[in-house]
């Protein structure tokens, strides 16, 4: 069983909260500060609902930059789509309009 409700549901209700409702009430450096806090905990449940961030592995990022290094235009060009997908994935993550403003 599940515990509800989920972590992210709870970051997004506190960034909403804090922007409806912090943010007016306060000006200045303080209001900048919670603009702030209240990014972060999008970004937090944008992470948390995304499938596989939770637990990077360092080991894996190492083998991928030292294959990188080797120049294997073979595995370079098979790596390409995994890379895009994982920089979507990550933007998704920390600024979802990069993926949908036109360029």
């Amino acid at each position: 069983m599940d515990d509800e409700p989920r972590p992210a549901v709870l970051l997004e209700a506190m960034a909403r909260t804090l922007a409806e409702e912090v943010v007016p009430a306060t000006e200045g450096s303080a209001q900048h500060s919670v603009r702030v806090v209240a990014n972060l905990c999008r970004i937090l449940a944008r992470e948390l609902a995304s499938p596989g961030t939770a637990h990077d592995d360092a080991s894996a990022a190492e083998l991928l930059d030292r294959r990188l290094r080797e120049s294997d235009a073979d595995f370079d060009e098979s790596i390409l789509p995994v890379l895009l997908a994982d920089v979507e994935r990550r933007l998704a993550i920390s600024k979802p309009s990069y993926l949908t403003e036109p360029s």
